[in-house]
């Protein structure tokens, strides 16, 4: 991959709500380019399945609100889409790539990032933010998104954000946009941090991003 300013490629910061069981149910996704946020998507999905009782509690969407929205397999193009413009990204890629590929398996040819003009046929590479937070900053006593938020003195940000882009009643942890700029102030703020000044780059996010082990606590 070409050593550019990370900021000159769009990165697309997203967050899915969902289960096994039922599927994707809320997306959220975060354009981000020139170091700040341009544009988001977000949407509730029609479950693939059952919304179990204890998910309801953590993301507070039931099968009546969902019950009439398009599924998220309608989504598809949009996503292709995503790919081909810039990087995918996430706190934990393991989960949202895991919801992408039960989805579609393989998008069409993407570029791949790593390796120039080249193509590729997946939905990776993923810049992760809890995987460059644990490389980066070790020995914290939770990695989970709620908790760096707070450490790293984003939540005054993180709810100005919230109430110009978040929808009516889905801006809290575990409502997929919110989250999703959650993670998204995760990345930009690294920029700030001197000891990684004139280090980042695309190609220095993606190594770091396959660097540390997955997480299950994400909030």
């Amino acid at each position: 991959m070409h050593e550019k300013d990370w900021k000159g490629i769009p990165v697309f910061m997203m967050d899915f709500e969902g289960s096994s069981s039922s599927g994707v149910v809320e997306y959220g996704v975060v354009r981000l380019l020139s170091g700040q946020v341009c544009e988001t998507w977000t949407a509730l999905c029609r479950p693939t399945g059952e919304i179990l009782s204890r998910e309801r509690i953590v993301h507070g969407i039931t099968s009546k609100q969902a019950g009439d929205e398009e599924p998220f397999a309608d989504a598809f193009r949009m996503f292709v889409d995503f790919r081909r413009e810039g990087i995918f990204a996430a706190h934990n890629r393991h989960a949202e790539n895991g919801f992408l590929k039960d989805t579609w398996a393989l998008p069409p040819a993407v570029p791949d990032w790593r390796r120039g003009e080249k193509t590729a046929q997946e939905w990776g590479p993923w810049i992760d933010t809890l995987s460059i937070y644990r490389s980066l900053f070790r020995g914290l006593e939770s990695y989970s998104l709620g908790s760096l938020v707070d450490l790293f003195g984003l939540q005054e940000e993180l709810e100005q954000l919230a109430e110009k882009f978040c929808p009516e009643n889905r801006s809290r942890p575990h409502c997929a946009l919110f989250d999703a700029l959650a993670s998204s102030l995760l990345l930009l703020r690294l920029e700030s941090e001197e000891m990684l000044k004139d280090r980042i780059s695309s190609g220095w996010l993606l190594q770091l991003s396959q660097e540390a082990t997955p997480q299950t606590e994400l909030f």
